[in-house]
């Protein structure tokens, strides 16, 4: 299927799903959190990503999230919905169920149960890109699949008219670089690790999509900024300014992130329910007590 020239990239923060202590979806939070990041200068949103928490959402809670986040949006940025599963099949109705309720485009990572292999990645992608009408993303992230898709598996997608892009969740900027030596110039790669973000930029990167970016996405986005406008020394003088938040996903492992990430957003202010959803840990006293003193190290702890 062929789709216009694809306009998302930049600055397009991964965002949390908020809940209430029920862990019921909190409409206005996750209003209020669409506007807070549009606000501070993203240029797009993705949702119901690994920090949305989107494998504890039922089918009905994740279109109902869509549909906030779409409304909310209101076409000031566009909206990126993850349509992450197990199933291809699956996989191909929440894509166009996204769709209908007015995503820009999805990204979808292919869950394990049973080992990957790259014929069964290509598949999955070469099928949704057969049955959506949206811009697709790939979603490399191998320390939750267990499986890195290689740089030519990607650069073969990459041919397929609506897969557009990818977010290269990875530590070892060399499967950046390789990717973006290998797709067509046009092809959106963003990191989703700040620890590649300065090399995958000087590579070629059209933007990243991080976790933290909840908390303070304004840093990051001047250094989009003024990477695209040729101060790439500015840039690097600004890095380490931009990719500070990285820090605080260090306090834990992978599988407390979305209690990381909410739990510093309120550090720094922001009225919301630190809730996750089950099974997903909520960090104790002692985590949370090392959050607040980095926190307070960044300059980002809300006092008053």
């Amino acid at each position: 299927m062929e789709v216009g020239p694809i306009k998302i990239q930049g600055i397009i923060p991964a965002m949390v799903t908020l809940f209430d202590e029920a862990q019921r979806l909190d409409e206005d939070a996750i209003r209020a959190q669409v506007d807070f990041l549009v606000e501070n200068g993203v240029h797009g949103i993705f949702i119901l990503g690994s920090m949305g928490e989107a494998a504890y959402l039922s089918e009905e809670e994740r279109n109902r999230t869509v549909k906030i986040v779409v409304d909310q949006a209101a076409g000031r940025v566009p909206v990126v919905v993850g349509t992450s599963h197990f199933s291809t099949r699956v996989s191909v109705k929440l894509s166009n169920e996204a769709e209908k309720l007015g995503a820009d485009a999805i990204m979808s990572l292919l869950i394990p149960y049973f080992p990957l292999t790259e014929e069964m990645i290509y598949n999955h992608y070469k099928k949704l890109s057969e049955e959506v009408n949206l811009p697709i993303f790939i979603y490399n992230f191998p320390i939750l699949t267990h499986f890195d898709i290689s740089p030519e598996t990607i650069a073969k997608l990459a041919e397929i008219d609506n897969i557009v892009g990818l977010k290269d969740t990875v530590l070892d900027g060399n499967h950046t670089r390789r990717v973006l030596e290998l797709v067509p110039k046009d092809f959106v790669v963003m990191p989703g690790s700040e620890i590649t973000l300065q090399a995958a930029l000087e590579a070629g990167a059209k933007g990243a999509i991080f976790g933290t970016s909840n908390i303070d996405p304004k840093p990051l986005c001047e250094v989009y900024k003024l990477h695209q406008s040729g101060n790439i020394e500015k840039a690097k003088a600004k890095m380490q300014e931009a990719t500070k938040l990285i820090e605080v996903m260090t306090i834990a492992s992978v599988e407390f992130g979305p209690s990381i990430i909410k739990n510093a957003m309120k550090l720094n202010g922001r009225k919301i329910n630190t809730t996750v959803r089950s099974p997903l840990p909520q960090l104790n006293a002692e985590q949370l007590e090392k959050l607040k003193f980095i926190m307070k190290k960044l300059g980002l702890l809300h006092t008053s």
